[in-house]
């Protein structure tokens, strides 16, 4: 008896294996097909890196100075036209080449008619606007800059408040030795596969889609750009994006008579977040509800830069020119955004933006 019992377990563990077997089989094949579906449809998920030495799985590339892009000496050539970018995560290039940042382009342009255009990318992500200016006193002003342009972001305006009353320094981390884990040599040999970056991305939309995550502010971390855009939300003091504003112009001021102190003029470029810009359901993955927003942070931005007497130009016009032109002239849609991201701009965006200033600063008396 006790062996017929044993051969019935027997045959049921294998019919079990079999059929566990034929699931597994039916997964692989399904995931095989995805991925080679999206290698031929979405190669863009490829390649999707963001760590110390990649963002977007484009080199970081940042200089033995610091400074993103290449490194240049103190003293400045004959004729030579330098540009210095400051700003946070949007102007460092969070998901995009060096040289498809906005500072890189600009240079480009600038060369493009005629001038030894050089650049710095001083910026870098999660930076306030005290530490931008400490370490344009510290560091780059010795550089000597022509142009000295500064972007700013809703995010920045965020941070800038959040850390108000920071005493510390930050240094530049990509400056300090790059410890990396065990894992890292393994995750770049698995960077050819889009499946596994198409999964976390479209899982994320699909839970801000049914309102399982939401853009809801913490009042103790005021972080993002709907802080400074006015959001309206049950538990955020009122005054809290004015409040948020004033510091920023605080700080601002401080920055310009840094600049200043050099001989030199302060220039700032509004960057717009992705739903602000345009009005497409894909633009909007995040599902900000834009009805809570009772700030125009490109208007206020150029109001807090004219009472400042800086030079200054909202790039949202430009932002939208730019993926009509393209639409036009090479027949694509452009997102002008990397992927699910509502702030950093891709390279298209940031030629925009470029274009957006080298438009304002070669009318203005600041390019020799």
């Amino acid at each position: 008896m006790s062996q017929i019992f044993n051969d019935k377990a027997i045959a049921n563990l294998k019919t079990t294996v079999r059929c566990i077997g034929v699931d597994l089989s039916k997964v692989l094949l399904g995931v095989v097909l995805l991925e080679a579906l999206l290698q031929v449809i979405a190669p863009e998920y490829t390649n999707n890196i963001f760590d110390r030495e990649l963002t977007g799985g484009r080199p970081i590339a940042v200089s033995s100075a610091g400074n993103r892009g290449p490194l240049l000496p103190i003293k400045k050539a004959p004729g030579e036209l330098r540009i210095l970018g400051m700003g946070d995560s949007t102007t460092f290039g969070t998901g995009i080449a060096a040289e498809d940042t906005w500072p890189a382009q600009l240079a480009t342009v600038f060369r493009k008619n005629g001038a030894k255009a050089t650049y710095i990318n001083s910026a870098l992500e999660g930076y306030s606007l005290k530490e931008i200016n400490s370490v344009y006193r510290n560091q780059w002003s010795k550089y000597q800059p022509d142009l000295v342009v500064l972007a700013v972001d809703d995010n920045l305006v965020s941070m800038t408040w959040f850390r108000r009353d920071d005493k510390s320094v930050i240094a530049n981390p990509y400056l300090q030795p790059i410890v990396k884990s065990k894992l890292a040599d393994v995750k770049k040999h698995f960077k050819i596969f889009a499946t596994p970056s198409w999964l976390k991305i479209n899982s994320q939309k699909a839970l801000y889609f049914v309102g399982l995550a939401n853009n809801n502010l913490k009042p103790e971390v005021p972080l993002g750009a709907t802080l400074a855009l006015g959001w309206q939300q049950a538990d955020l003091p009122k005054d809290l994006a004015d409040r948020a504003w004033k510091q920023f112009e605080i700080d601002l001021r401080v920055l310009r008579d840094s600049v200043a102190a050099d001989g030199r003029s302060l220039t700032v470029v509004y960057l717009p977040p992705r739903f602000m810009a345009f009005d497409g359901f894909s633009d909007n993955e995040q599902q900000v509800p834009k009805q809570r927003l009772t700030i125009d942070a490109g208007k206020r931005l150029g109001e807090i830069s004219k009472s400042l007497g800086l030079t200054y130009v909202d790039s949202t016009e430009g932002v939208r020119r730019g993926r009509s032109q393209i639409a036009q002239t090479e027949g694509r849609f452009a997102p002008m955004y990397i992927k699910f991201d509502t702030v950093h701009l891709d390279k298209d965006g940031h030629k925009a933006v470029a274009e957006d200033l080298f438009g304002l600063l070669a009318k203005s008396k600041q390019a020799p």
